[in-house]
């Protein structure tokens, strides 16, 4: 073969490996976007990524060293590519930054691979293969032509997506509602129907201050008296229920009147001290249960503090007395987004889940859950098993989003869309509940128990643009949550209609339990308190906006990143459907820049100085 074949043979060599791959990567990322599972797209991609690279080898390559030399940098772009789409997946539920990701992710190739493929990307996923094979094939008499019509085509193919007009976005319902939607609709605005804004002036921070804030903006200053409930002979049990993405207007019926999807949560509600309007201070699941279990508000800041190894903030184990058994049963991942060490450091140190348990079964389409009905079946064993007192947590996972089907016995409504096996998957999750209640019942312990059932974070069915799940806006849908006390010996049937946080729910139950505890080191109030003293709620949510809501209905968001605010009345617009300038509300951004750099800096120190055994602020952690 002379010097110019030669050349000529790399060429096509090269060309038919780029457009090979180059086709096998697209169509499996075309795969994954539209996979009931988008977590595990990923994994795909990187599937599809080493089936392209195999095919390369066998078809593409001639194993020249110089042919392998110039196709390996296509290869690594397509596996840097899939890393970047697997980052991306990660950073739905992860801490990074959201400018960045949407960035990257609207920059690559991953951009034309969504619901909105262009006919040139059709074109080319069906013909491609079948041209390129068939010339690489052809008689060696053609070869001098050969060359010329892959180079043509690899052009042609490569000028395309230019040259072809581009289609108007016609996003199917699915699409939408899937949460990737919301970084694949590319507006500058994201979930932000905002107004820019700079950054107010740095806060004044201290590291040295007990954690719960006087400055008189904040809280009504003075201590408050207490109206406690008399000592109990025994100690109380407590089994805590969090539910996962059970958001309160479709609990109260509200997309189904007559049929609300959770009776016996509703029961319990109306036997027990119902939290009407109550709110999780995130839309994130780990930040979430941190905050309720250790009466802390979040750390504002992308990189989730509450799954970090090293946080050793107090959580609920450790004040309780050390004859307390304390477990945890769940069917999700405690490795994904779930805050492990947290719990680990303050003794809860049986913690079951995706990994540990001893159940096999995984519903269909899942790959982050063990099946929900047998999970919680091994946890009724192990209540059955439990020595008085105990600490026993259940959270829940089936009414994550994409609402797992559990077949016909649970279809309670038979609508097709998501909203219908959203309430189902509720449906489901309040049967497990009369699970619970029935065990303690037959174990004669439900009279020594005290319930507390909260739901970690809310649900959102578009009320607002491209706001679908939990992890992607600052709405009320994203945060209002039901949380319910109950045990008739200490709380009679009472409705709580001020606004209350997950960050309450810890020093009320401690209270109920007449458990000591330093008020100085818990940023939330006690329900036992004779009077509220809370003025303005903080939340963080995932996808960057820090949050003041004031007592009387003023909502300010605002986004360290991109600098774009707005400002609801809640009074007037309960639906957060007329946004304002946040203009007239420098002083409540300044107070949420103040929050925002005074929970960097103390949780961190605080988490610390609990690892060390030394006091903080002049007052001890955890238990008095």
């Amino acid at each position: 073969m002379t010097p110019s074949q030669h050349r000529a043979e790399l060429a096509v060599d090269i060309a038919l490996a780029w457009l090979i791959v180059w086709f096998l990567y697209r169509a499996g990322l075309h795969v994954s976007l539209h996979s009931a599972m988008v977590w595990a797209g990923a994994w795909q991609d990187l599937a599809w990524t080493g089936l392209a690279t195999l095919v390369a080898l066998l078809l593409g390559w001639r194993w020249r060293w110089t042919g392998v030399l110039m196709t390996l940098p296509i290869l690594t772009f397509c596996v840097v590519d899939a890393r970047a789409y697997a980052i991306l997946l990660a950073a739905l539920h992860q801490g990074v930054d959201r400018t960045w990701v949407r960035d990257a992710y609207l920059s690559g190739e991953l951009l034309a691979v969504d619901a909105n493929t262009q006919p040139s990307d059709v074109a080319l996923i069906a013909g491609a293969p079948l041209l390129l094979l068939t010339l690489r094939w052809l008689p060696a008499g053609r070869a001098r032509v050969r060359p010329v019509i892959v180079l043509a085509l690899a052009a042609l193919f490569a000028l395309l997506p230019l040259l072809a007009p581009a289609r108007p976005a016609q996003w199917s319902a699915d699409a939408v509602q899937n949460p990737l939607g919301y970084l694949m609709l590319h507006d500058a605005e994201l979930d932000l129907a905002g107004f820019p804004i700079a950054d107010p002036l740095p806060a004044d921070v201290s590291s040295t201050q007990p954690l719960r804030p006087t400055d008189p903006r904040l809280m009504a200053p003075g201590p408050t008296a207490k109206t406690l409930p008399e000592p109990a002979e025994k100690p109380w049990n407590v089994v805590w229920i969090i539910m996962e993405s059970t958001g309160t207007r479709y609990f109260e019926g509200e997309t189904f009147p007559g049929r609300p999807p959770m009776p016996t949560l509703r029961k319990l509600a109306d036997e027990g001290w119902y939290l009407a309007h109550h709110q999780s201070p995130s839309n994130s699941s780990a930040t979430s249960i941190f905050a309720m279990l250790s009466g802390l508000s979040p750390a504002p800041q992308m990189q989730m503090f509450s799954i970090q190894p090293d946080n050793y903030v107090p959580a609920l184990p450790r004040f309780l007395p050390s004859n307390y058994e304390k477990f945890l049963y769940t069917p999700g991942k405690l490795s994904y987004f779930f805050p492990k060490p947290f719990l680990q450091h303050s003794g809860l140190t049986e913690l079951v889940g995706f990994a540990e348990s001893t159940v096999t079964a995984v519903p269909p389409g899942e790959g982050l859950c063990k099946d929900e009905i047998a999970v919680m079946s091994t946890f009724l064993d192990r209540l059955a098993r439990a020595h008085e007192p105990f600490l026993a947590m259940y959270y829940s996972y089936v009414p994550h989003w994409p609402y797992t089907d559990y077949g016909p016995a649970t279809r309670h409504y038979t609508g097709q869309e998501r909203i219908d096996q959203y309430h189902n998957s509720l449906w489901l999750l309040d049967t497990q509940i009369a699970r619970v209640i029935e065990q303690l019942r037959k174990q004669g312990a439900l009279d020594r128990t005290i319930l507390v059932l909260t739901g970690d974070h809310g649900e959102a069915f578009g009320q607002h643009a491209r706001n679908w799940a939990h992890a992607r806006g600052s709405y009320r849908e994203n945060f209002e949550t039901p949380a319910v006390f109950w045990q008739p010996k200490l709380f009679a049937p009472r409705r709580i209609e001020h606004e209350t946080q997950h960050i309450d729910l810890l020093p009320t139950l401690l209270d109920a339990m007449r458990v000591p505890y330093d008020e100085a080191m818990l940023q939330g109030e006690s329900l036992f308190d004779d009077a509220w003293r809370r003025k303005v709620q903080f939340f963080w949510a995932n996808e960057g906006m820090l949050t003041a809501q004031r007592d009387d209905g003023v909502k300010l968001s605002w986004s360290p990143m991109d600098k774009r605010c707005r400002v609801v009345d809640l009074r007037a617009d309960w639906l957060e459907q007329h946004p304002r300038p946040c203009d007239k509300y420098l002083s409540l951004l300044e107070i949420l820049e103040w929050f925002r750099g005074r929970q960097l800096v103390q949780l961190p120190a605080y988490s610390e100085a609990v690892r060390l055994g030394k006091p903080f602020g002049g007052h001890s952690v955890g238990r008095n």
